[in-house]
């Protein structure tokens, strides 16, 4: 007879493995809300540079949280459970919030001036992105490449609106990942 607690085991083996397989893209609703978030908050810096520290800071902590929400809810309306891919996504994410605080260490520290390091938010939202991209949801690697982008463009170039557009492209990317993970769900 085999045991309960067995058979549980073998069921969650073989749903993991379905799952690897499905090649997940994400939950929707999260690729929407963090397009809008970053079409706002990545203008910010070129239009309105005293707010954007503050939109950060309410939005990034407030999105991270609100994205916690809905990956769960998605989770759980759609019957998956599966705690060592939420453990590794939780994982991801906090230490790529650790990265982005550790980005003003300098300018906190007084050895450069906060305009001399905001870019550094580009170069650790790239990576985050796009090993996200590579370990979790595919689509997110495309914003990373975005991100990164945008880094080189800020760093080598002198060009006007170079946060805004590279926020719009990041948007579209996570709108295009959204809607491609709604597709996904209903089948097409």
């Amino acid at each position: 007879m085999t045991d309960p607690e067995q058979i549980k085991h073998d069921l969650d083996y073989i749903a993991s493995a379905v799952r690897r397989e499905d090649a997940p893209r994400g939950v929707p609703a999260i690729y929407f809300l963090w397009a809008a978030i970053v079409s706002v908050g990545f203008a910010l810096p070129d239009f309105a540079p005293d707010a954007a520290g503050p939109f950060w800071f309410v939005c990034g902590i407030g999105g991270g949280l609100l994205s916690w929400y809905l990956g769960a809810r998605h989770a759980r309306d759609h019957g998956v459970i599966d705690k060592a891919l939420g453990r590794r996504y939780g994982l991801h994410w906090t230490i790529g919030g650790v990265g982005f605080v550790l980005c003003v260490l300098p300018a906190a520290t007084g050895r450069l001036e906060f305009v001399d390091v905001v870019g550094n938010y580009l170069l650790v939202g790239g990576l985050v992105y796009a090993l996200a991209g590579v370990h979790l949801e595919r689509p997110l690697m495309w914003s990373g490449l975005a991100m990164l982008g945008g880094y080189v463009v800020l760093n080598v170039f002198t060009t006007s609106y170079v946060w805004t557009i590279t926020g719009l492209l990041i948007a579209l990317s996570l709108i295009w990942s959204g809607i491609g993970s709604r597709k996904q769900e209903s089948g097409e």
